[in-house]
């Protein structure tokens, strides 16, 4: 077997896969084991293999691969299928171009670029640059740079030594990539203080206001807010405009993790979520969530448009970034990483075919789909909202009134692990103070009431079972 023809022997296997998802064909493999693995795949690697081998191989990952595309997969705050999503994977794959240097990537170049613009101009940065990364634990950690640099450009060149212990403030509800990049730039994880919410999940601005008043008193150095934009648990929106009031007061940089909500600037309907986004310092956006775009595909905006260069750029790179008539044009002077895959192709071919107002359409969908399934647990008697929906994400409790409340939170669980092991939905659950909760996300634009109804139709079957035995 040649190479051409095993590509097109598996793209026929891809198809299948693909089809198989719209159909809801068994969304997960529920025997899926570690032993099961190692003896379906022989994952050691002594041994090699002929093409033959190989494709046999592929079948095998595909039938165990959980059918994200699904609009039974409500686990992850990604889900769906974008058809011009997958064809500039397949193009970003083909072609193994990397976007450090214009002359490598120039179609690439100049399309993320284009994004970029486009963003920036959706955030309300008027005169804002900045790049693709590897996802939203990245931007994050990007927008933390550049907030270290800004409170003291000297630290790029001669570290942290003998300067204020730095503090950064975050909500309690925020992502574990902050305290990630606190470890990973040196600052420590200690030093991230995580500022109380209200009773909703918002970060509360008088508290913030406290710890930084604290902080100061206790002669650290505050320097950086991390606001979010869609909370992982619930999707909540924090107070932007409160919190640039308080940034502004203290000269702090006000980054916001929009990796999973920044996509409402999109929606006329919705954007007012992102009411104040504009007066922040920088944005993490994740279209690889409510764009649909496949895994990964994150930009990492900021309003200073030469930021970017000044924390990344370093001497004796005359190696790569050649002094010609596109020097300006080489993006890798602006991002953290050199190797970088041309991510920006997929989102490029997709909005070009959809436009603003066809991703417009795809994101009220999915939040009307969010509103139906919030009636849904409205109108039941078993079951029980545990957060308000302000986006996406539904959090709600199995509460029979056969157990004791004690045991609800067990019982949530138990019940997930069957939906799990059938292998036909896959949801997630989560806890939300003191109460175990189902976390229903409500991203795919495939959606449909019907597939709701019959997420609950099994929910409940699944509980009558249960309660039964």
């Amino acid at each position: 077997m040649n190479q051409t023809k095993l590509i097109k022997d598996i793209h026929d296997q891809i198809i299948n896969y693909l089809e198989d998802q719209n159909k809801n064909v068994g969304l997960t493999n529920p025997n899926v084991s570690i032993d099961h693995l190692h003896k379906e795949f022989n994952i050691s690697l002594d041994k090699s293999t002929d093409f033959d081998g190989i494709r046999n191989i592929i079948e095998k990952y595909l039938s165990l691969s959980v059918k994200t595309g699904s609009t039974n997969f409500y686990n992850q705050l990604f889900s769906g299928f974008s058809v011009t999503g997958y064809l500039g994977e397949l193009l970003t794959a083909a072609t193994n171009n990397a976007m450090h240097t214009f002359e490598m990537s120039s179609a690439a170049s100049l399309m993320e670029i284009e994004l970029i613009n486009k963003m920036c101009s959706l955030t309300g940065y008027k005169n804002g640059f900045g790049t693709f990364v590897t996802g939203g634990s990245n931007g994050n950690l990007l927008g933390m740079l550049a907030a270290i640099y800004q409170f003291d450009p000297n630290i790029k060149d001669d570290g942290m030594f003998g300067s204020k212990v730095l503090t950064g403030f975050v909500s309690e509800e925020s992502h574990y990539s902050f305290l990630k990049a606190a470890n990973q730039l040196g600052i420590g994880t200690k030093q991230i203080i995580k500022v109380s919410c209200d009773h909703n999940g918002h970060m509360d601005p008088s508290a913030l206001e406290q710890s930084i008043e604290q902080s100061i008193h206790s002669g650290n150095q505050p320097f950086f807010v991390g606001a979010t934009a869609g909370t992982t648990v619930r999707g909540t929106f924090d107070p932007f405009n409160d919190l640039a009031d308080i940034c502004e007061k203290f000269n702090l940089w006000l980054h916001i993790d929009a990796s999973w909500g920044g996509s409402v600037m999109i929606s006329s309907k919705h954007k007012y979520l992102m009411d104040g986004s504009a007066r922040s310092d920088s944005i993490t956006w994740c279209a690889h969530k409510m764009m649909g775009m496949p895994l990964i595909c994150t930009a990492a905006l900021f309003k200073d448009s030469s930021i970017l260069k000044k924390i990344n750029t370093v001497e004796d790179t005359d190696y790569l970034f050649h002094d010609d008539s596109n020097q300006n044009m080489n993006l890798g002077e602006h991002s953290l990483q050199c190797g970088r895959r041309t991510d920006a192709v997929k989102l490029w071919l997709s909005w070009k075919y959809l436009g603003d107002k066809g991703f417009e359409k795809n994101i009220d969908h999915i939040f009307e789909m969010a509103q139906y399934a919030k009636e849904k647990i409205k109108s039941s008697a078993l079951l029980n909202l545990i957060s308000p929906v302000e986006s996406l994400n539904i959090c709600f409790q199995i509460q029979p009134d056969s157990l004791e409340k004690s045991d609800w939170n067990q019982f949530n669980i138990l019940v997930r692990e069957k939906l799990l092991s059938e292998g036909k939905i896959m949801v997630n659950y989560a806890n939300i103070n003191s109460a175990t909760c189902i976390r229903l996300i409500t991203a795919n634009f495939k959606l449909k009431q019907k597939d709701l109804d019959y997420f609950f139709f099994e929910l409940e079957k699944i509980v009558t079972e249960l309660l039964n035995n």
